[in-house]
This record gives structure tokens, sequence and C-alpha cells, in this order.
């Protein structure tokens, strides 16, 4: 095989020159750059990235941390679309990305960031806002160490980086588009107040009633664990109501199904009777029926902003904490587009 030195010594130059060109350190003239380039290409030359990082202690990697154990989230198929995101960004700039598990059986609780950190596995963290606590921060800033978290971390006061779904935005974009559709008795059903993206959800969606004058009423506010049964016992609450509400706003895509169950079941329509307005615009809102309008959240995205936020941080330490909230956006389809219906006031 070819080694650096071969194609330092046909280029005839130095292993350390050669080696700068292959980090691409500016220093090396372009002209320097682009003859030694040629020469690899010719000699068929390709770098070791493994023993690159063992040369110069750097690993060429970031990390993601997960816990193995939380089923709901890797049943989730927006984790995945998250770390695809993720991946975009470490591919490009020629890191790998690992997945490591906060609960590997072979160490105690938390160390898996102590074996990444003092090894020097990786060069970076991306924790979810599900796992990341005061411990974990205290030590990673102590170390000075790059780290981002995907939501917005409610566990800790520490100030540090963090990109999240604005989701207060999202709240409130459900109730405009349902009161420009004519809905006005609007319902909540959401999954546990105790998360973070829930409770900026819901207090998204009370300040748009407030702004427009509209009461917002505890009884149209319902909480569960965010199942489908939950959904339809939360959704038969309300319809239970001696006056029901005419439109409804859930969480997820998982309460919105649970909650549909409970419309059809009472033998009302959807979206004449009651409007639905769901979260997540994942390919099954396509398959409701009637298609599900949704609030759409760009997980994608937020994968891709993390990973960029955690490179800036590696290349330049002393950048000031960045927060970052991603925009969402209605996705209109039939659950909330009412028949026309007649002038009474004629």
């Amino acid at each position: 095989m070819t080694s650096i030195k071969d194609v330092a010594k046909a280029a005839g130059l130095s292993t350390a020159t050669v080696s700068r060109i292959i980090n691409e350190n500016p220093l090396v003239t372009p002209e320097t750059r682009d003859r030694v380039l040629k020469i690899m290409r010719e000699m068929n030359y390709v770098p070791n990235s493994m023993a690159r990082g063992l040369s110069n202690s750097t690993s060429y990697t970031v990390a993601l941390l997960v816990d193995i154990e939380d089923t709901k989230s890797f049943n989730n198929p927006f984790f995945y679309e998250v770390m695809h995101g993720i991946e975009t960004i470490v591919y490009s700039k020629g890191f790998c990305l690992i997945i490591a598990n906060q609960q590997t059986t072979s160490m105690k609780k938390d160390d898996m960031l102590e074996w990444l950190i003092r090894g020097k596995r990786t060069q970076g963290v991306i924790i979810p806002s599900a796992i990341v606590n005061a411990q974990n921060v205290k030590e990673l800033k102590k170390l000075g160490f790059p780290f981002v978290v995907i939501g917005e971390p409610y566990s800790t006061n520490e100030l540090i980086d963090w990109v999240d779904i604005n989701n207060h935005q999202g709240g409130g974009q459900a109730v405009e588009h349902l009161l420009e559709h004519g809905y006005e008795r609007i319902a909540f059903v959401s999954g546990s107040q105790k998360m973070t993206f829930n409770r900026n959800r819901l207090a998204g969606y009370k300040d748009a009633l407030r702004a427009h004058g509209i009461e917002v009423r505890s009884e149209f506010v319902r909480e569960g664990s965010g199942s489908v049964e939950d959904g339809t016992r939360l959704m038969e609450g309300l319809l239970a109501l001696a006056e029901r509400p005419d439109a409804v706003i859930c969480g997820d895509n998982v309460l919105s199904f649970g909650a549909m169950k409970a419309i059809r079941a009472a033998g009302l329509s959807i979206p004449d009777d009651l409007g639905i307005v769901g979260f997540d615009n994942y390919p099954i809102a396509d398959l409701f029926e009637p298609a599900l309008t949704t609030v759409d959240i760009d997980v994608f995205e937020l994968g891709k902003q993390a990973a960029n936020i955690l490179f800036r941080l590696i290349e330049y330490p002393e950048s000031k904490k960045q927060q970052s909230l991603i925009s969402t956006d209605i996705q209109a389809r039939a659950s909330t587009k009412r028949s026309a219906r007649p002038n009474t006031d004629a």
C-alpha cells in the first residue's frame, strides 16, 4: 500500500508538509497543494483517517447520546429524521456519527460521557433534552467540551447551546388556522405537560386565543400520556360537555388518531361538526380519513442545525452560546375544510 512517505518522496517534500495538505492547513500554498493532490491520485493514496486521528489525538467522530431503554423515542420516526439531518452535516465535514447509549450495561449510569471524553473517542456530543441533566451539563462545561442539546432543556438553568422546534409558534398557528376556517370553540389535547414541547404548544394555543379576545376555558384543555387510547378517552370527555368544542388541536398525531375514533363513534362529521389539527407532518397524516391538517415541524432541519452548532463549537470554542428555534408551518388538509354553510343572518 502507498504510504504518506511514498507520496512525500515522489513530491520532493517532507511528510510533515504532506500531512498539512491532508489536514487542509491553510499555510500550504495552493500550487503545492494541487501538485501533491495530483500525485496522491496518481499513486492511489488514500489518507487513513483513523491513523490521522491517532497521530494528532483527533477522533473525527461526533456522538449522539441516546437512552436505549426509551422505546417510545426509538419507535418515533422523527428520531430517525433528526438523526438523518445530523448525519448529513457530519458526513459533509468528513466525520463519522456514532450512537452512544448512556445506559450501556458494562458501565454505571452517566459514565458514557466520561468514557467518550476521557478516552478522546469523540470531538463533540449531541444530547436529546429528554436525557440531559444538571450533572452532565456541569461536567461538560467544566471540561469545556463541545455539546449541543436537541430540544429546549428543562432540567437545567445553565446557559447552554440548544436547538428546538418553535412549538409555541405552532400552537398559535393551529388556533389561527381554525379561527380562519370558522371554528370558535377550540379545545386542546396534549401529552404530558412535564415535557417542555407540550407546555410550549399549550402556551402558544392559550396566547393565540387571548390575542383574539377569546376566553381560555379550562374544561377545553385535556392532558394524557400520548397514546391512541388517551386520545379517544380525552376526546370522549370533551364531547360529553354541555357545550362541546367545535374543533380540537392534538399535541401529536397519535392523539389525533384516537380523537378521530371518538368523534366518529359519536356519529359526528369531520370537519363539518368538528375540525381537527394534529402536530407532526409525517406521512401518515395523508392516510387519515379525512386527511389530517397538521402543524409541520421540520425535524430533519432540527438535526442539521444541531450538528452545525456543534461544529461551530468544535471549530470556535469561544463562540457565544446559541439557542435556535425552527419555524413551524400549517399543512392544511381535509380535516379542517368545512363545507359551505347557509347564511343564517338573512
